[in-house]
Formats: structure tokens, C-alpha cells, sequence
């Protein structure tokens, strides 16, 4: 099904969206990526680390990394 495809295939990006920390098992949470959007106007720069300390709260340390790097890094092949 196309859910399945897009589920395990493509990667979402989001920045100032507490909802998508609230919905992740909705989601796949291997395939979900913050993103800070530095150095525009509208990203959560100066204010990440506490916006992000406030948002993840709920999340287990593996979520959060995946979300918050290990997504990107494998996505990307980065160490």
C-alpha cells in the first residue's frame, strides 16, 4: 500500500511542531528528522535546546536520538 511505501521509505523533516513529537508512533519514528533551519528568520535558533529539552520529554533517549541525528546521519552515511 502507498502508506506502507511512504512509511518506510520516505523521510519528513519538521522544526517548531510539538504535535509530531506527540504523534511519532503514528508515524515512523526512524524516518522522522528535526530540523533547526539556521540561520533563517523562522527557525528555533537561539531557543532549540530549550525548545526541544520541553518537547521531548515523553520520548525514550533512542527516540530522541534517532529523531534529533541518528536519522540524519544514516540517511546521509555520516559518522
Amino acid at each position: 500500500m502507498p502508506s506502507e511505501y511512504f512509511s518506510e521509505h520516505i523521510y519528513t523533516t519538521f522544526q517548531d511542531d510539538w504535535v509530531v513529537f506527540r504523534m511519532k508512533d503514528m508515524c515512523n519514528p526512524r524516518r522522522l528528522m528535526w530540523a533547526n533551519d539556521f540561520p533563517h528568520s523562522d527557525s528555533t535558533w537561539p531557543w532549540s535546546q530549550e525548545l526541544l529539552a520541553k518537547h521531548t520529554t515523553h520520548l525514550t533517549e533512542e527516540e530522541k536520538n534517532r529523531i534529533l541525528h541518528d536519522n540524519v546521519a544514516e540517511l546521509y552515511n555520516l559518522d
